[in-house]
């Protein structure tokens, strides 16, 4: 893993605005239950920590609720569409395999030939989307909208104990904008281990096996997730050693990082990583009880709620963290400055 350190960079990169979108429709785990989940309500929160989380309705799809995040994050750093420079959107739930669903974001929010594209990281897809937009903006790009959002659940198998109750559907957006330099972003980095390819995946849709009539009376168009103990595990470390590196390569400890807002898989996963990171709880931010996990837009609907809700100081340093399937992993430092704090904290329109 290679960090890139911004701290002798000619040009820094902040996050400008920060905003996410959440389905109105709850889902409790008595709803769950009521769908024929595998798992008692009492089961899901002992396993997971999960009271509730977000599904999308029958006429949304992943790009509607990218374009619900991302226009309020386009709105909060008081831009109009014709100033954004790039958008990157990451999913695994696109609207269709093709076009991309940023193609429809894009469209939507009027950003004239702004180029868009999606990328695939799994649960780390936003940190690899903030990775593209800060590349972009050190290169000459002003404003870049790096958005992750996922309709999960449309792929969810009831009778499957090790998923059925842990995903929710959601957006998250940042502008990434110029900054003088030593400000804002102070580094990013992303790893990817491939041996866990099978560790979370579709088994069919794509084109090693696709759609028959076969495939879909076996149920293999849903997430599915074989080697759980591995699974928790590898995010575990995944987040721990991206961060520890983070934190290595810009000569800072754990005594300097104010807040971590990690991705959030389950309750269990992040009580473990603050033992192992050895932090106060008081320094993790979870909110995975309320949303579920929303795979790569998780990280960046917390870091929103973050904002918006915690004191958080002018300067206040904030460490993001997020591992998925794959493996994949990535975590980014970020010195929190007063305009993004009230950026966040104002009301939509």
């Amino acid at each position: 893993m290679k960090v890139l350190s911004l701290a002798n960079q000619p040009r820094g990169v902040r996050l400008r605005s920060v905003a996410s979108y959440l389905p109105s429709r709850v889902v409790t785990n008595d709803d769950l239950a009521a769908l024929g989940a595998a798992l008692t309500p009492d089961e899901i929160v002992r396993l997971s920590g999960i009271v509730e989380r977000r599904w999308a309705a029958d006429d949304e799809a992943t790009s509607d609720l990218a374009i619900r995040a991302c226009r309020r994050a386009v709105e909060r750093a008081d831009l109009t569409p014709g100033d954004i420079s790039r958008l990157i959107v990451a999913t695994v739930s696109p609207d269709h395999a093709s076009p991309s669903a940023a193609c429809f974001v894009q469209r939507a929010l009027a950003l004239g030939q702004a180029p868009a594209f999606d990328l695939t990281a799994s649960c780390s897809g936003f940190l690899y989307a903030l990775d593209c937009a800060v590349r972009a903006v050190l290169t000459g790009d002003d404003h870049v909208l790096a958005c992750a959002a996922d309709v999960r659940s449309r792929f969810l198998d009831m009778s499957d104990r090790a998923t059925c109750a842990l995903f929710g559907d959601g957006a998250g957006a940042a502008v990434v904008s110029s900054c003088p330099p030593g400000e804002g972003i102070l580094g990013i980095g992303l790893l990817a281990d491939g041996t866990g390819v099978h560790s979370v995946y579709v088994p069919a849709g794509g084109s090693r096996r696709p759609a028959t009539h076969a495939t879909v009376d076996a149920h293999e168009h849903t997430i599915r997730m074989s080697e759980g103990p591995q699974v928790y595990l590898a995010a575990v470390e995944g987040m721990a050693e991206t961060s520890e590196r983070i934190l290595g390569a810009l000569g800072l400890s754990w005594s300097d990082v104010d807040l971590v807002v990690p991705h959030q898989p389950n309750r269990r996963i992040l009580e473990r990583l603050t033992r192992i990171l050895r932090i106060p709880a008081e320094k993790m931010f979870i909110d995975v009880e309320r949303i579920g996990n929303v795979s790569g837009a998780t990280c960046a609907i917390a870091l929103d709620e973050a904002l918006r809700t915690r004191s958080l100081p002018e300067g206040a340093r904030v460490m993001l963290l997020a591992a998925g399937a794959g493996y994949t992993a990535g975590a980014a430092l970020l010195r929190i400055d007063s305009d993004l704090l009230a950026r966040s904290r104002r009301p939509d329109a």
